[in-house]
């Protein structure tokens, strides 16, 4: 059981509205670094000797990650509470950026990456679900969005700054001055925790020694199964359109379109994250299934953009498929988030919001590995090709259920009464 708003002055005296901001932006700021690596992996490709597949590996050991930390994250959320998870993924992310900054090969990159994503995987759940329970007239749609503008702006803020240090950086500075901001961030986020307070009643909280640690399993009620399914899956398709552009974006920057400006194709995949969480802010009040149709809708011609980039050589048409990959992206996750907070009973939110992530997460992991593997035997184009076709097929689908889902859903509201 949560906290009802009439005890939100639990917070040190705060108000509520200053507990739900605290909230969101210890989310921001842990998610700050999700990405700072993105823009580096050609400067590691060169100075550690790695191919495009060691590169993809690299960059899934992120996503692993955080797959390996919602299978605990959730379920301990709902048992000890919030905050201890939030606070021990805010530490581990810490943990993670001292490693980048002790990096010297690629075994150094990869328990860097694979920290970090347990980290983020710790808190994700538990932190959108404080955010959620702790908006002040508890409008569950305005929280979640609020939630999914975090986890995607967060981490193009990240990559945003990264970029910036790649290009005007000191040399010697490019690999390790990122880390070392990140770190003053995740400060921040510690300073800003104590701000807000547990939204699980201490009556409902177990303590450490009862509490189960077993991994969670991915079940959920029977009565949401449905519509957790088809979120789950249409999920997985934005995280891995999310997933190219972040591993290999700069790649087609570089490789593709012959350039060595780092800072084209670091922007390149900023655009595409920026794209993601500033559509979320213009379509506010769009109902979940439009979202999540228009999303659909816009990841086949995004896809087929690159492709015709990757013959045609323009970076024009590379800068146009970002943007609307990324409002794929953005709307999407955003409509797809709003669903399971909907129709998830609070007791369990955390839970099954890390079983969404999960999902999102191994969809943004597998593809692009296999993808970069493909690119070493056949090329970055044909690789990209295959990935496209089998994308766009999938989005053709879910887009035909999504709008079953609707006729259904709209079907089973009750006529309004006759008018007197």
């Amino acid at each position: 059981m949560v906290m009802s708003n009439s005890r939100a002055g639990e917070g040190g005296g705060r108000s509520a509205g200053f507990q739900y901001a605290a909230a969101a932006l210890v989310l921001f700021l842990a998610l700050l670094g999700s990405h700072l690596a993105t823009p580096l992996y050609p400067l590691w490709q060169q100075r550690f000797g790695l191919t495009t597949s060691q590169v993809t590996m690299v960059f899934a050991c992120y996503p692993m990650g955080v797959t390996a930390g919602l299978l605990f994250g959730g379920r301990l959320g709902d048992q000890l509470g919030r905050k201890p998870l939030i606070l021990v993924g805010i530490l581990l992310t810490a943990c993670s950026s001292m490693v980048y900054l002790a990096a010297s090969g690629m075994g150094h990159l990869v328990a860097a990456r694979l920290m970090n994503g347990v980290a983020i995987g710790l808190l994700s759940g538990p932190a959108v679900a404080a955010i959620v329970e702790l908006h002040p007239t508890g409008d569950r749609s305005e929280a979640s969005r609020i939630g999914a503008i975090a986890t995607l702006a967060s981490p193009a803020a990240g990559l945003l700054m990264a970029t910036l240090v790649v290009h005007f950086a000191a040399p010697g500075n490019v690999t390790t001055l990122p880390f070392q901001l990140q770190l003053v961030g995740l400060a921040a986020a510690l300073a800003l925790f104590g701000g807000y307070r547990e939204t699980i009643l201490p009556e409902n909280r177990r303590r450490l020694a009862n509490t189960s640690f077993a991994p969670q399993g991915l079940r959920v009620p029977s009565e949401i199964r449905a519509g957790f399914i088809f979120a789950s899956v249409a999920g997985a398709l934005s995280w891995a359109n999310t997933g190219l552009w972040l591993a290999l974006g700069p790649a087609m920057v570089f490789d593709v379109l012959g350039s060595t400006n780092r800072l084209l194709g670091g922007l390149t995949v900023v655009g595409f994250l920026t794209t993601a969480g500033v559509v979320q802010l213009f379509t506010r009040g769009m109902h979940y299934r439009r979202a999540i149709s228009l999303g659909l809708v816009l990841i086949p011609p995004s896809l087929m953009l690159i492709c015709a980039t990757l013959v045609w050589k323009s970076g024009l048409g590379l800068l146009a498929g970002a943007v609307i990959a990324g409002a794929a992206q953005g709307l999407s996750w955003m409509g797809c988030s709003e669903l399971v907070n909907r129709i998830t009973p609070a007791a369990i939110r955390a839970s099954v919001l890390s079983a969404l992530y999960i999902a999102g997460y191994f969809g943004a992991a597998l593809p692009v590995v296999a993808t970069g593997f493909a690119a070493d035997w056949l090329g970055l184009l044909p690789a990209i090709l295959i990935l496209a076709a089998f994308f766009s097929v999938l989005a053709i689908v879910l887009q035909f259920r999504n709008l079953r889902f609707g006729r259904e859903e709209r079907a089973a509201v009750p006529p309004p009464p006759p008018a007197i």
